[in-house]
């Protein structure tokens, strides 16, 4: 018969759990909850209106879709059909490619809802995987309420159309072989699971490319630990890091051949004008995300739940644990920080789900030490799964009205992208910044993007050398569209006419835009108090 379950730790190794491996009742776990959310969502999707189910996903996120559909249509990396871009995570786009080759429209729209919903019950079953292996699966459940919540309702990690969910999932595979292979200490590993533990790593940073801090600072606890056991390090540090490291040179080569630069041009964007420090980062970092407009403060409480789990100085599994969730919050600090003296850009919603994340993972080592009641433990998970679930539940019907003024300009693209496909110059190509995803995916002419996020190097070059009107005019420009309520500014040497400076977003360079009243030719109010205007673009106005 076979016996005997884990081999005896080495020294100084944090001892693992001896206790059976308990499981909680079905409705008490995160798969559990996350197969209601993902029914929610997906009937919200398909069931509503598709303007309002448009407004169910972030702008940036039509983006990734719309080069996701020119690149399954055989025209190449490019979100207009002019520019070749790399302005994306690379692991999303790959998923997303074989969505819009199959599907359009609303279609798409629930294709990729179905998509997030797997990687949503994906993640819940890893998040189960370890409250068993903590051997406290129902403090897990409840420890992972705040990042259901917000993975579902306002910031929607799972369900934007970002990247997001795939990094989450990648993060608490992680996380479980983490903690299943006693922190890479385990007798067994050796270098075949040092590799495959590199392969999750691989997979981490291309799913989302700012993933190499808190990828590095695991590599770096992990060597430390390896040193400190006598264990053959430099064998296993080659092993753990060379899929990461041949996943990235391979990622940069290939965007130095296709698109003349290394680096995504989504990135560089946002870096121009950077080089001081934007502390409103750092506010951001600690009060998002943002659910039904208030500031949920996940991320000074992630800062103060793993405070408190080191000094708990729990040990085994709910130890490792913790280590695990201070390494992705000190990853997600780092990256925060880098942007932070990197760029002027204000961060969105995706940039924050270190700090829920962390609380999953280091949340069950302090209520373990300051909860022992096990009843109460259950009755709290059962009240906070009962109040993600009507929390999301009251997001699905708010949002399925429409309206939401968050997303509204998101809800308005469809019918503005009707308005100005039926302009003259018909097919002529726009000029768009801010605010362009939704009406330029839907658009059935050319957007050439002002922020930069997905045009091409050659643009960042321009915009860096003021040749902005050059490349306008090289790609024909016709008309030039905003997404707001900024009046512009006079211009002196056009009586009637108003410049507007673009890029909108940061503090970098800028271009000026000139337009005159008599060149309007469209106005369309949106219920966010902002409109979408759009103006004949006139290249002797702009030089």
């Amino acid at each position: 018969m076979r016996t005997s379950a884990r081999p005896t730790p080495a020294p100084d190794r944090p001892q693992a759990d001896q206790g059976p491996r308990t499981r909680p009742p079905v409705w008490l776990t995160a798969t559990a909850v996350a197969c209601v959310l993902a029914v929610i969502r997906i009937a919200v999707v398909a069931f509503s209106p598709y303007s309002t189910a448009v407004g169910l996903f972030d702008d940036d996120a039509f983006y990734y879709f719309g080069v996701a559909g020119h690149i399954a249509a055989g025209d190449g990396s490019t979100f207009n059909g002019l520019d070749p871009t790399n302005g994306y995570h690379p692991l999303w786009l790959l998923i997303l490619v074989p969505v819009f080759s199959i599907t359009n429209g609303k279609a798409a729209l629930v294709a990729v809802t179905l998509v997030s919903s797997v990687l949503a019950i994906a993640s819940g079953r890893q998040i189960d995987r370890i409250g068993v292996l903590t051997g406290r699966p129902v403090v897990v459940t409840l420890c992972a309420a705040p990042l259901l919540v917000v993975g579902a309702a306002g910031p929607s990690f799972w369900y934007s159309g970002m990247e997001t969910g795939l990094l989450l999932f990648a993060l608490l595979w992680l996380a479980a072989t983490y903690l299943r292979t006693d922190g890479f200490t385990a007798p067994t590993f050796g270098t075949t699971a040092a590799r495959n533990a590199g392969v999750l790593m691989a997979v981490a940073v291309l799913a989302r490319l700012d993933t190499v801090f808190p990828m590095a600072v695991l590599g770096v606890v992990t060597v430390v630990t390896w040193v400190r056991l006598g264990r053959p390090w430099l064998k296993l540090t080659l092993w753990l890091a060379a899929p990461p490291a041949i996943a990235l040179a391979a990622y940069l080569a290939i965007n130095q051949a296709l698109f003349h630069t290394p680096l995504p041009v989504s990135g560089q964007a946002k870096a121009l004008g950077g080089g001081g420090f934007n502390a409103d980062t750092i506010g951001q970092f600690l009060t998002s995300p943002v659910l039904f407009g208030q500031s949920t403060y996940l991320g000074a409480i992630g800062i103060v739940v793993v405070i408190g789990a080191l000094a708990a100085r729990a040990t085994g599994s709910l130890g490792l644990a913790a280590r695990f969730g201070t390494i992705v919050l000190t990853g997600g600090a780092l990256t925060v920080g880098y942007y932070a003296f990197t760029s002027s850009w204000q961060l969105w919603p995706w940039y924050f789900s270190s700090a829920p994340l962390a609380i999953v993972l280091a949340g069950p080592a302090l209520v373990d030490k300051w909860a022992n009641w096990v009843p109460v433990r259950r009755i709290a998970a059962l009240g906070l799964v009962l109040l993600v679930v009507a929390a999301v539940g009251a997001n699905a019907v708010r949002s399925g009205k429409g309206g939401v003024a968050r997303s509204a300009f998101i809800e308005a693209g469809p019918a503005v992208a009707a308005q100005i496909d039926a302009l003259a110059p018909a097919g002529e190509p726009i000029a768009m910044g801010d605010r362009a995803g939704s009406v330029g995916y839907h658009l059935h002419r050319p957007v050439v993007h002002l922020e930069g996020l997905v045009n091409s190097a050659d643009y960042l070059d321009a915009l860096k050398n003021g040749t902005v009107h050059q490349f306008l005019a090289s790609r024909g420009v016709a008309l030039y569209a905003r997404g707001d309520n900024d009046p512009g500014t006079p211009d002196p040497d056009n009586p009637g006419c108003v410049r507007f400076t673009e890029p909108q977003q940061g503090g970098g360079t800028k271009v000026f835009i000139v337009v005159c009243d008599k060149d309007l030719l469209l106005t369309t109010p949106v219920a966010d108090g902002t409109s979408y205007r759009v103006w004949a673009y006139r290249a002797n106005l702009n030089r």
